[in-house]
């Protein structure tokens, strides 16, 4: 409100206490005795000094607001009057002087302006005391009516423009005189009236004339009116001759009560800090503004960049909260799929059968296998053929019993033809690690097992275009499509032990799972295949034996053993399989001898056993009849003289008996060997002389190797001049002699391709030689 309105509102409310000036008077008088006469004294005074000390009243109330800035000065003032009326001016009429006075110079400014603090040293904090007062009149002035008949010398703590103190109780009178007096006595130091108002309240109600103008001095320098309303709070300081100064609340204002519900809002809202018992702590604001009528607090700059903190800190945890469940809810769904896809296996037993009547109390724990009433018949119906490797979590049968029971879009009854068939596939492909295999497509899929990667196709004697892999059904009930064909090809990356269940797949008659990573050992079931044809599985890990159980098998005519871990004496069974075409057994770590046996598979054509260690002697009883064209057993520890009897393989291209224990001399029984193209003798203990015949033993000869052994005597090089077909000869190492001609070096022209001669050897001071290689002693020269 501006200073018009301020005035207009102050003459009203003299006007009112004026009217009530009889009623005060009588109520004064009661109070204490003596008071009257004090107070008369100084309104007299007043009003004589008043017009000398109205300039230095205006400095002294802007010292007063300067020095509020530390401390909080208690303002105090008598609000008694006189029923006469016309001796003290009241706070009201001073104040009305004041504003009179200020008039001119506040009509200038805007209507909202920045007051600042005494820290400051601005004096503007009077109009806007004053405008709150007026405020708080309107609201309780009934209460301030009767407070006023009633009360005695009361005085009212204000500072920097906001009260510091509640309307006192009978409960803490005391400790607002006490707090009230010190914060007075502050003031007074600072201003230079402390020995005046000592004295004044030393002397109490029984002061003199120069007591009464102390007082009313220190009244005008506090500028008490400039917070007259904002609230009251009385202090009963005591005389040091025990005369009471002011009387209680109560007493002065009997029908004032503090109104708890709006402290209560102002305590919440933060705007003054509210004691226990409802009064107002004191406190100082550093800035108001006024507009209109309306007077408010404006907040320092660091209350403001501290709010700005704490709000920016707020929007930063939130944001951060914001975050952190965004990425909760990508990374949870993440964890949990992968953690199911990388479920470690653990041996938790399955429980039996549960019994036709429910248990009367359940386990303490839940079951961790699958409570399903389907796989619990899956589990019966397999166990025949799986037995209890079906009840331990994790195991590849358990694992494929879960699959085909729950997970198997086929879902197949279990009472239907090729159930068993259906599980012993998805049995393989969990046993050999099928989900990192280089190639599965198909595998555990909707269609039907015969048309999975390596399954289907076709072999001899199986497969076709509408049954797959699988040999068909026949007409009779209860036949189905039954798989005769697994081939893997080479190196998928399969990894494992063949399970014992495949030998349930009776029609099987291809095997094929080269340059993987099987280990384990055969299982003896796999004897059942009575109609396999070929096995392949080469390259990889497996150990133990031959399966002696293989030996009932009649059509079997391909084993590919070679680069494995087989170890045990060299198979019995390999003499058995009538059908026995090629054996491969090389790289591995076979004991004991060759059996004779070998020698009556007419079918056998190709026999390899190199890098093993085998020893004993070579067959001898081989018949017309054999079929034998590789012959190798290099790198073992074969003994005793090439066998005669092997002169009867008349189809024999290929004889390397290499790095043995092999004596004697060369066979004359050999010359008749047609078909020889490969002979390697090399590093035995053989000796004397090479045949020298007219035959045509060396004819169609490609390689000969028979270095590092004892053989002598002249070198039959004229055999070799005629022949085009010849690769190697390699003849150093021994105790030859003889001359290489210039034909034969003749053939070690590159230019040459067919028949050229890629290696010559000899001792070449035995054997003349212009374009050999040349060793002495066993050493190479040049």
């Amino acid at each position: 409100m501006d200073n018009d309105d301020l005035e207009a509102r102050i003459a009203a409310k003299r006007q009112k206490k004026k009217q009530q000036g009889s009623k005060k008077s009588s109520k004064k008088a009661s109070s204490s005795s003596g008071g009257g006469t004090a107070t008369s004294l100084l309104e007299e005074r007043i009003r004589a000094k008043q017009q000398a000390n109205f300039q230095q009243e205006e400095e002294s109330a802007a010292v007063a607001v300067a020095s509020s800035a530390g401390n909080s000065i208690d303002y105090r003032d008598s609000d008694d009057d006189d029923d006469d009326g016309g001796g003290k001016p009241s706070a009201v009429e001073r104040l009305e002087a004041r504003l009179e006075e200020k008039k001119k110079e506040k009509k200038s400014k805007k209507k909202k302006k920045k007051r600042t603090s005494a820290s400051n040293g601005v004096a503007a904090d009077d109009v806007a005391a004053a405008a709150a007062a007026i405020d708080g009149w309107e609201r309780d002035l009934q209460a301030k009516n009767d407070a006023y008949a009633a009360g005695e010398n009361g005085r009212s703590d204000y500072g920097n423009g906001v009260a510091r103190g509640s309307i006192a109780s009978p409960a803490n009178d005391d400790r607002h005189a006490s707090a009230k007096s010190q914060a007075s006595h502050r003031s007074d130091e600072e201003d230079g009236h402390a020995g005046e108002h000592d004295n004044f309240h030393e002397n109490g109600h029984h002061g003199n004339q120069e007591d009464g103008d102390q007082y009313m001095q220190h009244m005008l320098d506090k500028s008490e009116a400039d917070r007259l309303d904002q609230d009251r709070s009385f202090v009963k300081p005591d005389d040091q001759n025990g005369t009471n100064f002011s009387h209680g609340v109560e007493e002065f204002y009997p029908n004032v009560e503090a109104d708890t519900e709006v402290m209560a809002t102002i305590n919440q809202e933060g705007l003054v800090q509210v004691d226990e018992t409802g009064g107002i702590q004191a406190f100082v604001a550093e800035t108001i503004a006024i507009e209109g009528d309306d007077v408010g607090i404006i907040k320092s700059d660091a209350e403001i960049e501290k709010e700005e903190k704490k709000k920016y800190t707020k929007y930063f945890l939130g944001t951060v909260a914001c975050l952190i469940a965004v990425i909760a809810a990508i990374v949870v769904p993440l964890t949990l799929k992968f953690a199911k896809g990388n479920q470690v296996n653990q041996l938790n037993i399955i429980t039996e059968e549960p019994t036709s009547s429910p248990s009367l109390m359940p386990s303490a724990m839940p079951s961790s296998m699958p409570s399903s009433v389907r796989f619990t018949r899956v589990v019966q119906k397999l166990t025949p053929l799986s037995g209890n490797a079906l009840k331990v979590q994790g195991s590849p049968q358990y694992r494929a019993a879960m699959w085909i029971s729950d997970e198997d879009e086929m879902q197949m009854p279990l009472s239907m033809p090729g159930f068993e068939q259906r599980y012993i596939m998805a049995l393989f492909y969990f046993a050999m690690d099928g989900p990192l295999w280089v190639n599965s497509n198909g595998w555990l899929g909707p269609e039907s097992e015969c048309f999975w990667f390596g399954i289907d196709g076709v072999s001899e004697g199986c497969g076709g275009e509408n049954t797959g892999g699988c040999k068909p059904r026949g007409d009779f009930v209860g036949d189905y499509d039954k798989v005769c064909r697994i081939g893997m090809g080479y190196a998928n990356n399969l990894y494992g032990e063949f399970p014992k269940e495949m030998g349930f797949l009776t029609e099987m008659t291809y095997v094929e799972i080269q340059g993987d990573w099987l280990h384990g050992t055969l299982p003896p079931e796999m004897g059942e295949w009575r109609k396999l044809r070929a096995f392949l599985v080469n390259n990889n890990f497996i150990g133990g034996t031959f399966p002696p159980t293989f030996g009932e098998n009649k059509m079997l005519g391909t084993i590919f053993l070679n680069n494995n871990r087989f170890n045990g004496t060299f198979p019995q069974v390999f003499s058995t399989l009538k059908n026995l075409e090629w054996l491969e057994a090389d790289n591995n770590t076979f004991t004991g001898e060759i059996p004779e046996s070998i020698c009556n598979l007419k079918s056998l054509r190709i026999f390899t056993a190199n890098n093993n260690t085998l020893n004993g002697y070579i067959p001898d009883n081989w018949d017309e009849n054999n079929l034998i064209e590789d012959f190798e057993l290099e790198d073992n520890n074969i003994r005793g003289p090439l066998p005669e009897t092997l002169a009867n393989a008349k189809f024999l291209k290929d004889l390397r008996l290499s790095n043995n224990q092999i004596t004697g001399s060369f066979p004359i029984s050999y010359y008749d060997f047609e078909s020889l193209e490969e002979l390697y003798l090399d590093r035995n203990k053989m000796g004397g002389e090479l045949p020298q015949t007219a035959e045509l033993f060396y004819d169609g000869l490609q390689e000969l190797v028979i270095y590092n052994n004892a053989f002598e005597g002249r070198f039959p090089v004229e055999h070799f001049e005629s022949t085009l077909r010849v690769k190697k000869l390699m003849l150093h190492d021994n105790q030859m002699t003889g001359v290489i001609s210039d034909n034969i070096c003749d053939r070690l022209d590159p230019e040459r391709s067919y028949t050229r001669l890629t290696d010559l050897t000899v001792d070449c001071d035995l054997i003349s030689c212009t374009c050999c290689t040349c060793y002495e002693d066993g050493v190479l020269v040049s």
